[in-house]
């Protein structure tokens, strides 16, 4: 898991204005060497204000709230979601890139792989499929 350390905020040349507010972090690199079903991704975790990191993670947002952030940890843990960057990456990279077929939600909500196959209108084997493919992972925020 990430390990933390103090910079001090002059240090700190690009994006200062995120330090103060809330974010989601997951890992730039994840590797599973051919494991199956697949994660597909590493887990997304909070990142709190005054927080930032190194390029070994990316950011996602950020957020006004901790509630919203959680709903995207929760989106980005879904197998709709980890399906969708898996059809882009093809190395052990996360760049953005991998995320282009991945929609935005609206993250007021919290989002469940029964709720996006119903609004996208997944068939039940696309839906079968998705679920052979992807592997479960865990929804606390570890």
């Amino acid at each position: 898991m990430a390990q933390y350390g103090f910079i001090n905020k002059t240090s700190i040349l690009q994006n200062t204005e995120w330090i103060d507010q809330y974010k989601v972090y997951d890992s730039y690199a994840y590797g599973e060497r051919g494991a199956f079903p697949y994660l597909v991704i590493g887990k997304p975790f909070l990142g709190e204000p005054n927080t930032c990191c190194t390029e070994t993670y990316l950011l996602i947002g950020p957020f006004d709230s901790a509630e919203k952030c959680l709903n995207v940890i929760t989106y980005m843990r879904t197998k709709f979601f980890r399906f969708l960057v898996l059809l882009k990456k093809n190395t052990q990279h996360a760049t953005s890139k991998v995320y282009s077929l991945v929609p935005i939600q609206n993250f007021d909500e919290t989002w469940t792989d029964e709720k996006l196959y119903k609004k996208y209108g997944l068939t039940e084997e696309e839906i079968a499929f998705i679920e052979s493919m992807i592997r479960p992972m865990e929804l606390d925020n570890q």
